[in-house]
């Protein structure tokens, strides 16, 4: 392999680096989104049980009034639901997973922006550069694999490539238009 045929490499790895910052961003934006879940879940349960479970609605509505009841039956249910939500999408743990996942996105990134940089460097071989290339794929397939486990949503998506295509990160156009 010539010098002069690493131009296709190069422009794959930065595709691959595109990617990974586009995952890390979706994924922080995920982890973000499901935390923002927990608080909201666990805040209305302690509210509500706390409305439930004191002396409160009695006293707005008097002792024995069937109205007082059925408000604290339905904060209850409400309540248990919000419980039983917060069970099942264990928001905490999901944003943990994408929290991760978007750390290995970073990792990749910066790894390839170091190999882009010894390349243009002149500082591998042709050897070298493929064995890193093939290792910067098989680090972005183990990345997409432990994502799938921890799924972002379209909005995470859009907002983190919008986020790209507004300078958050510095990008040349030929990188953006890699995405066309």
């Amino acid at each position: 392999m010539e010098r002069g045929s690493m131009e296709h490499v190069i422009k794959q790895l930065k595709k691959v680096r595109l990617d990974a910052v586009l995952g890390k961003k979706k994924n922080y934006n995920a982890a973000c989104r499901k935390r923002n879940y927990y608080n909201i879940t666990s805040f209305g349960q302690i509210v509500l049980n706390a409305f439930t479970g004191t002396a409160l609605i009695p006293v707005v509505f008097g002792e024995g009034n069937k109205i007082a009841e059925i408000i604290a039956l339905i904060l209850t249910i409400i309540a248990t639901i919000l419980a039983g939500v917060q069970k099942i999408q264990d928001f905490e743990k999901q944003a943990q997973g994408n929290t991760k996942v978007a750390d290995m996105y970073l990792e990749i990134a910066k790894t390839i922006d170091l190999t882009l940089s010894m390349i243009s460097d002149g500082l591998l071989s042709n050897e070298d550069i493929e064995k890193r290339a093939e290792e910067h794929l098989k680090n972005i397939a183990e990345a997409n694999k432990l994502a799938s486990q921890f799924p972002a949503n379209d909005k995470d998506f859009q907002v983190a490539r919008d986020g790209i295509k507004n300078g958050e990160e510095s990008y040349t156009e030929e990188d953006l238009g890699i995405w066309e």
